[in-house]
Protein backbone atom coordinates (compact mmCIF):
# COMPACT_ATOMS: atom_id res chain seq x y z
CA UNK A 1 0.00 0.00 0.00
CA UNK A 2 0.94 3.79 -0.53
CA UNK A 3 2.76 5.09 2.49
CA UNK A 4 2.51 8.91 1.45
CA UNK A 5 5.05 10.97 3.67
CA UNK A 6 4.30 14.49 4.41
CA UNK A 7 5.38 16.38 0.74
CA UNK A 8 5.70 20.27 0.21
CA UNK A 9 4.55 19.58 -2.79
CA UNK A 10 0.53 20.44 -3.07
CA UNK A 11 -0.26 22.37 -5.94
CA UNK A 12 1.90 23.61 -9.34
CA UNK A 13 3.31 26.93 -7.19
CA UNK A 14 4.42 24.26 -4.35
CA UNK A 15 6.08 22.13 -6.90
CA UNK A 16 8.28 24.67 -8.33
CA UNK A 17 9.41 26.31 -4.93
CA UNK A 18 10.72 22.67 -4.30
CA UNK A 19 12.57 23.13 -7.78
CA UNK A 20 14.31 26.06 -7.02
CA UNK A 21 15.99 24.04 -3.59
CA UNK A 22 16.87 21.76 -5.89
CA UNK A 23 20.61 22.77 -8.17
CA UNK A 24 19.80 22.81 -11.79
CA UNK A 25 16.09 21.42 -12.44
CA UNK A 26 14.58 25.13 -12.51
CA UNK A 27 15.64 27.54 -15.34
CA UNK A 28 13.89 31.39 -14.72
CA UNK A 29 13.81 33.70 -17.05
CA UNK A 30 12.75 37.36 -16.97
CA UNK A 31 13.38 38.17 -20.68
CA UNK A 32 10.33 38.36 -22.32
CA UNK A 33 9.03 35.72 -24.82
CA UNK A 34 6.65 35.53 -27.27
CA UNK A 35 4.37 33.22 -26.88
CA UNK A 36 3.73 31.65 -30.78
CA UNK A 37 6.85 29.46 -31.48
CA UNK A 38 9.18 31.49 -29.59
CA UNK A 39 8.86 29.75 -26.36
CA UNK A 40 8.70 26.26 -27.49
CA UNK A 41 11.93 27.48 -29.41
CA UNK A 42 13.41 28.36 -26.40
CA UNK A 43 12.65 25.11 -24.03
CA UNK A 44 13.54 22.99 -27.10
CA UNK A 45 17.56 24.70 -26.42
CA UNK A 46 17.23 24.51 -22.52
CA UNK A 47 15.19 21.33 -21.71
CA UNK A 48 17.65 19.54 -24.16
CA UNK A 49 20.56 21.36 -23.27
CA UNK A 50 21.58 21.86 -26.68
CA UNK A 51 19.44 22.23 -30.02
CA UNK A 52 20.93 18.88 -31.79
CA UNK A 53 19.16 16.63 -28.87
CA UNK A 54 15.46 15.49 -27.97
CA UNK A 55 13.61 18.62 -27.38
CA UNK A 56 13.06 17.54 -23.44
CA UNK A 57 15.71 14.62 -23.26
CA UNK A 58 15.09 13.55 -19.18
CA UNK A 59 17.82 15.26 -17.34
CA UNK A 60 16.94 18.81 -18.73
CA UNK A 61 15.55 21.41 -16.12
CA UNK A 62 11.96 22.69 -16.07
CA UNK A 63 11.58 26.26 -16.82
CA UNK A 64 9.78 29.33 -16.07
CA UNK A 65 9.08 31.99 -18.63
CA UNK A 66 8.00 35.17 -16.17
CA UNK A 67 6.95 37.25 -18.76
CA UNK A 68 5.47 36.55 -21.97
CA UNK A 69 4.90 39.04 -25.29
CA UNK A 70 0.70 40.48 -24.41
CA UNK A 71 -0.28 38.37 -21.11
CA UNK A 72 0.99 40.96 -18.36
CA UNK A 73 0.76 39.17 -14.85
CA UNK A 74 1.02 35.51 -16.32
CA UNK A 75 4.03 33.23 -16.13
CA UNK A 76 4.21 29.83 -17.96
CA UNK A 77 5.67 26.64 -16.71
CA UNK A 78 7.27 23.74 -18.90
CA UNK A 79 8.93 20.70 -17.84
CA UNK A 80 8.13 20.07 -14.86
CA UNK A 81 7.50 16.31 -15.01
CA UNK A 82 10.42 15.90 -17.75
CA UNK A 83 12.30 13.55 -15.85
CA UNK A 84 12.06 10.70 -14.08
CA UNK A 85 14.17 11.87 -11.07
CA UNK A 86 11.84 15.02 -10.76
CA UNK A 87 8.98 12.96 -10.84
CA UNK A 88 10.50 10.83 -7.76
CA UNK A 89 11.17 14.35 -5.67
CA UNK A 90 7.44 15.07 -6.56
CA UNK A 91 6.28 12.05 -5.15
CA UNK A 92 9.02 11.20 -2.46
CA UNK A 93 9.63 7.91 -4.54
CA UNK A 94 13.22 6.36 -5.33
CA UNK A 95 12.79 7.20 -9.33
CA UNK A 96 13.14 3.30 -9.64
CA UNK A 97 10.47 2.53 -7.73
CA UNK A 98 7.20 4.85 -8.75
CA UNK A 99 6.19 2.12 -11.16
CA UNK A 100 4.87 0.43 -7.84
CA UNK A 101 3.62 3.43 -5.70
CA UNK A 102 1.45 4.23 -9.22
CA UNK A 103 0.59 0.07 -9.29
CA UNK A 104 -0.19 0.38 -5.16
CA UNK A 105 -2.27 3.45 -5.09
CA UNK A 106 -4.89 2.31 -8.36
CA UNK A 107 -5.28 -0.11 -5.47
CA UNK A 108 -6.12 1.66 -2.80
CA UNK A 109 -7.45 4.80 -4.17
CA UNK A 110 -8.86 7.84 -2.02
CA UNK A 111 -11.44 9.44 -4.01
CA UNK A 112 -11.53 13.53 -4.25
CA UNK A 113 -13.63 15.77 -2.28
CA UNK A 114 -15.91 18.69 -2.92
CA UNK A 115 -14.87 22.06 -1.30
CA UNK A 116 -17.67 22.97 1.71
CA UNK A 117 -19.94 26.19 1.58
CA UNK A 118 -18.04 29.27 2.84
CA UNK A 119 -14.70 27.70 1.36
CA UNK A 120 -13.20 30.33 -1.48
CA UNK A 121 -11.81 27.65 -4.58
CA UNK A 122 -8.05 29.03 -5.03
CA UNK A 123 -8.78 28.50 -9.03
CA UNK A 124 -11.70 31.37 -8.88
CA UNK A 125 -10.21 34.26 -7.27
CA UNK A 126 -10.54 35.93 -10.42
CA UNK A 127 -13.58 35.27 -12.45
CA UNK A 128 -13.83 36.45 -16.55
CA UNK A 129 -17.49 35.36 -17.95
CA UNK A 130 -18.45 34.82 -21.34
CA UNK A 131 -20.71 37.47 -21.41
CA UNK A 132 -18.74 39.75 -20.92
CA UNK A 133 -18.55 41.66 -23.77
CA UNK A 134 -14.57 41.68 -23.86
CA UNK A 135 -14.20 38.06 -23.15
CA UNK A 136 -11.91 36.44 -25.59
CA UNK A 137 -9.89 33.64 -24.31
CA UNK A 138 -6.74 34.49 -27.12
CA UNK A 139 -6.38 37.79 -25.40
CA UNK A 140 -7.18 36.31 -21.60
CA UNK A 141 -4.61 33.19 -22.31
CA UNK A 142 -1.67 32.75 -23.80
CA UNK A 143 -1.59 29.61 -25.24
CA UNK A 144 1.39 28.64 -27.13
CA UNK A 145 1.97 27.19 -30.36
CA UNK A 146 4.98 24.49 -30.63
CA UNK A 147 5.95 25.41 -34.06
CA UNK A 148 4.98 28.32 -36.98
CA UNK A 149 3.00 25.24 -38.72
CA UNK A 150 0.35 24.48 -35.43
CA UNK A 151 -2.96 24.50 -36.55
CA UNK A 152 -3.29 27.14 -33.78
CA UNK A 153 -2.31 28.08 -30.05
CA UNK A 154 -3.07 24.54 -27.83
CA UNK A 155 -3.71 24.24 -24.29
CA UNK A 156 -1.51 21.30 -24.30
CA UNK A 157 -1.72 20.33 -20.10
CA UNK A 158 -5.63 20.62 -19.23
CA UNK A 159 -6.56 17.90 -16.97
CA UNK A 160 -10.21 17.49 -18.69
CA UNK A 161 -12.72 16.70 -15.72
CA UNK A 162 -16.52 15.81 -17.12
CA UNK A 163 -19.00 13.10 -15.56
CA UNK A 164 -21.03 10.20 -17.14
CA UNK A 165 -24.28 11.89 -18.17
CA UNK A 166 -26.40 8.26 -16.86
CA UNK A 167 -24.17 7.03 -14.16
CA UNK A 168 -22.31 10.51 -12.49
CA UNK A 169 -19.20 8.78 -12.24
CA UNK A 170 -16.65 11.42 -13.88
CA UNK A 171 -13.40 10.97 -15.73
CA UNK A 172 -9.81 13.02 -15.98
CA UNK A 173 -7.63 12.85 -18.89
CA UNK A 174 -5.52 15.39 -20.71
CA UNK A 175 -6.07 16.81 -24.45
CA UNK A 176 -5.15 18.79 -26.67
CA UNK A 177 -7.18 21.70 -26.92
CA UNK A 178 -7.01 24.23 -30.05
CA UNK A 179 -7.99 27.48 -29.88
CA UNK A 180 -10.66 28.54 -32.43
CA UNK A 181 -12.14 31.32 -31.34
CA UNK A 182 -12.82 34.04 -28.86
CA UNK A 183 -15.32 31.60 -26.80
CA UNK A 184 -14.29 27.90 -29.04
CA UNK A 185 -11.85 24.82 -28.53
CA UNK A 186 -11.81 21.92 -30.51
CA UNK A 187 -10.61 19.02 -28.55
CA UNK A 188 -8.85 15.95 -29.92
CA UNK A 189 -10.47 12.65 -28.35
CA UNK A 190 -8.05 9.35 -28.78
CA UNK A 191 -11.32 6.86 -29.81
CA UNK A 192 -11.97 4.74 -26.49
CA UNK A 193 -11.12 7.35 -24.06
CA UNK A 194 -13.53 7.86 -21.26
CA UNK A 195 -14.64 11.70 -21.68
CA UNK A 196 -15.64 10.59 -25.24
CA UNK A 197 -18.21 7.75 -24.49
CA UNK A 198 -19.72 10.12 -21.98
CA UNK A 199 -19.78 12.84 -25.01
CA UNK A 200 -20.81 9.86 -26.86
CA UNK A 201 -23.95 9.42 -24.32
CA UNK A 202 -24.90 13.24 -24.19
CA UNK A 203 -25.02 14.27 -27.87
CA UNK A 204 -27.25 10.59 -28.32
CA UNK A 205 -29.80 13.12 -26.71
CA UNK A 206 -29.12 16.12 -28.12
CA UNK A 207 -27.81 17.29 -24.65
CA UNK A 208 -23.95 19.31 -24.33
CA UNK A 209 -21.78 17.48 -21.88
CA UNK A 210 -20.04 19.79 -18.97
CA UNK A 211 -16.69 19.64 -18.74
CA UNK A 212 -13.62 21.72 -16.91
CA UNK A 213 -10.20 21.99 -17.66
CA UNK A 214 -7.86 22.75 -14.92
CA UNK A 215 -4.29 23.99 -15.80
CA UNK A 216 -1.65 23.80 -13.28
CA UNK A 217 -2.00 21.80 -10.78
CA UNK A 218 0.07 19.21 -8.39
CA UNK A 219 2.26 16.87 -10.71
CA UNK A 220 0.61 14.35 -8.92
CA UNK A 221 -2.63 14.56 -10.90
CA UNK A 222 -0.76 15.14 -14.15
CA UNK A 223 0.72 11.33 -13.64
CA UNK A 224 -2.38 10.17 -12.12
CA UNK A 225 -4.39 11.28 -15.03
CA UNK A 226 -2.51 9.18 -17.68
CA UNK A 227 -3.98 6.20 -16.42
CA UNK A 228 -5.82 3.99 -19.24
CA UNK A 229 -7.90 1.00 -19.63
CA UNK A 230 -8.16 -1.71 -18.20
CA UNK A 231 -6.00 -0.43 -15.14
CA UNK A 232 -8.51 2.35 -14.88
CA UNK A 233 -12.11 1.13 -16.84
CA UNK A 234 -15.07 3.29 -17.60
CA UNK A 235 -16.42 4.48 -14.45
CA UNK A 236 -12.39 4.92 -12.69
CA UNK A 237 -12.07 8.70 -11.47
CA UNK A 238 -8.00 8.80 -11.62
CA UNK A 239 -8.37 11.73 -9.39
CA UNK A 240 -8.29 8.81 -6.80
CA UNK A 241 -4.86 8.13 -7.78
CA UNK A 242 -3.71 11.48 -6.67
CA UNK A 243 -5.51 11.30 -3.40
CA UNK A 244 -3.48 8.32 -2.59
CA UNK A 245 -0.19 9.30 -3.53
CA UNK A 246 -0.76 12.49 -1.65
CA UNK A 247 -2.87 10.45 1.37
CA UNK A 248 -6.30 12.58 0.66
CA UNK A 249 -8.66 13.02 -1.35
CA UNK A 250 -7.83 16.11 -4.10
CA UNK A 251 -10.13 19.47 -3.28
CA UNK A 252 -12.63 20.12 -5.78
CA UNK A 253 -14.60 23.07 -6.29
CA UNK A 254 -17.77 23.65 -7.76
CA UNK A 255 -18.17 25.82 -10.99
CA UNK A 256 -19.21 28.66 -11.72
CA UNK A 257 -21.16 28.32 -15.00
CA UNK A 258 -21.36 24.71 -15.67
CA UNK A 259 -22.80 21.74 -13.75
CA UNK A 260 -19.81 19.98 -13.04
CA UNK A 261 -16.66 20.56 -10.68
CA UNK A 262 -12.77 21.35 -10.96
CA UNK A 263 -9.78 21.14 -9.33
CA UNK A 264 -9.72 23.75 -6.22
CA UNK A 265 -5.89 24.44 -6.29
CA UNK A 266 -5.53 24.72 -10.14
CA UNK A 267 -3.67 28.06 -11.78
CA UNK A 268 -6.78 28.34 -14.13
CA UNK A 269 -9.84 26.58 -15.19
CA UNK A 270 -11.44 27.04 -18.38
CA UNK A 271 -15.54 25.85 -17.76
CA UNK A 272 -17.46 24.91 -20.88
CA UNK A 273 -19.62 22.38 -22.57
CA UNK A 274 -18.79 19.94 -25.41
CA UNK A 275 -21.22 20.77 -27.73
CA UNK A 276 -23.52 17.87 -29.30
CA UNK A 277 -23.71 17.50 -33.46
CA UNK A 278 -20.63 20.02 -33.42
CA UNK A 279 -17.44 19.77 -35.59
CA UNK A 280 -14.63 22.14 -36.81
CA UNK A 281 -11.42 21.40 -38.46
CA UNK A 282 -8.76 21.83 -36.45
CA UNK A 283 -7.18 24.18 -38.76
CA UNK A 284 -9.94 26.09 -39.81
CA UNK A 285 -7.81 29.55 -38.98
CA UNK A 286 -4.27 28.42 -40.14
CA UNK A 287 -5.13 25.84 -43.18
CA UNK A 288 -1.41 24.66 -42.71
CA UNK A 289 -2.88 21.27 -42.95
CA UNK A 290 -0.46 20.13 -39.65
CA UNK A 291 -1.81 19.93 -35.78
CA UNK A 292 0.77 19.81 -33.79
CA UNK A 293 4.14 17.63 -32.77
CA UNK A 294 3.60 14.67 -31.88
CA UNK A 295 4.86 12.35 -29.13
CA UNK A 296 6.45 9.84 -31.85
CA UNK A 297 8.39 12.72 -33.39
CA UNK A 298 6.75 14.01 -36.26
CA UNK A 299 3.95 16.76 -36.64
CA UNK A 300 0.52 15.61 -37.05
CA UNK A 301 -1.80 16.36 -39.82
CA UNK A 302 -4.86 18.46 -38.65
CA UNK A 303 -8.05 16.54 -38.02
CA UNK A 304 -10.86 17.54 -40.15
CA UNK A 305 -13.66 17.16 -37.99
CA UNK A 306 -13.49 17.91 -33.97
CA UNK A 307 -15.96 18.21 -31.20
CA UNK A 308 -16.37 21.58 -29.92
CA UNK A 309 -16.45 23.33 -26.31
CA UNK A 310 -17.91 26.25 -26.14
CA UNK A 311 -16.72 28.45 -23.32
CA UNK A 312 -18.67 29.50 -20.32
CA UNK A 313 -15.88 31.19 -18.35
CA UNK A 314 -12.34 31.39 -17.65
CA UNK A 315 -11.68 31.72 -13.56
CA UNK A 316 -7.83 31.61 -12.43
CA UNK A 317 -6.07 32.52 -9.27
CA UNK A 318 -4.15 36.07 -8.84
CA UNK A 319 -1.41 36.31 -11.10
CA UNK A 320 -1.81 32.73 -12.55
CA UNK A 321 0.99 30.32 -14.00
CA UNK A 322 0.14 28.55 -16.94
CA UNK A 323 1.18 25.46 -17.48
CA UNK A 324 1.95 23.88 -20.67
CA UNK A 325 4.45 20.98 -22.85
CA UNK A 326 5.58 20.02 -25.92
CA UNK A 327 6.13 17.61 -28.08
CA UNK A 328 7.98 15.21 -28.59
CA UNK A 329 9.90 15.00 -24.98
CA UNK A 330 10.38 13.52 -21.83
CA UNK A 331 6.99 15.01 -20.22
CA UNK A 332 5.45 12.98 -22.57
CA UNK A 333 7.61 9.84 -21.76
CA UNK A 334 6.68 10.14 -17.99
CA UNK A 335 3.42 10.87 -17.79
CA UNK A 336 2.32 8.00 -20.22
CA UNK A 337 5.24 5.72 -19.66
CA UNK A 338 5.36 5.53 -15.95
CA UNK A 339 1.51 4.40 -15.85
CA UNK A 340 2.02 1.92 -18.26
CA UNK A 341 4.58 0.54 -16.24
CA UNK A 342 2.65 0.14 -13.15
CA UNK A 343 -0.10 -1.25 -15.14
CA UNK A 344 2.46 -4.01 -16.67
CA UNK A 345 3.72 -4.52 -13.40
CA UNK A 346 0.18 -5.26 -11.73
CA UNK A 347 -0.21 -7.66 -14.68
CA UNK A 348 2.80 -9.43 -14.28
CA UNK A 349 2.37 -10.01 -10.49
CA UNK A 350 -1.22 -11.60 -11.42
CA UNK A 351 0.41 -13.83 -13.64
CA UNK A 352 3.88 -14.67 -11.27
CA UNK A 353 2.87 -13.22 -7.74
CA UNK A 354 5.70 -11.22 -5.64
CA UNK A 355 8.11 -12.49 -9.23
CA UNK A 356 8.89 -8.31 -9.61
CA UNK A 357 9.34 -7.10 -5.88
CA UNK A 358 12.25 -9.77 -5.71
CA UNK A 359 14.37 -9.15 -9.37
CA UNK A 360 13.57 -5.48 -10.01
CA UNK A 361 15.62 -4.26 -6.75
CA UNK A 362 18.88 -6.43 -7.21
CA UNK A 363 19.44 -4.51 -10.75
CA UNK A 364 22.05 -2.26 -10.07
CA UNK A 365 20.68 0.07 -13.03
CA UNK A 366 17.24 -0.36 -11.27
CA UNK A 367 16.59 3.28 -12.09
CA UNK A 368 17.09 3.37 -15.94
CA UNK A 369 15.64 -0.15 -16.38
CA UNK A 370 12.31 1.54 -17.78
CA UNK A 371 13.38 4.29 -19.86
Amino acid sequence: MPNPQKSPVHDLRSALELLKTLPGELVSTDVEVDPIAELSGVYRYVGAGGTCQRPTRKNGPAMLFNKVKGYPGIQVAIGLVGSRKRVGQFLNCAPERLGFLLKDSVQNPIPPVLLGEGQQPQCQEVVHLASDPDFDLRTLLPAPTNTVEDAGPYFTMGLCYASDPETGKSDITIHRLCVQSKDELSMWLTPGRHIDAFRQKAEATGKPLPISISIGVDPAIEIAACFEPPTTPLGFDELSIAGALRGHGVEMAKCLTINERAIAHAEVVIEGELLPDVRVREDQNSNTGKAMPEFPGYTGDAKPALPVIKVKAVTHRKNPILRTTMGPGEEHVNMAGIPTEASILDMVERACPAACKTCLPTLPEAENFWL
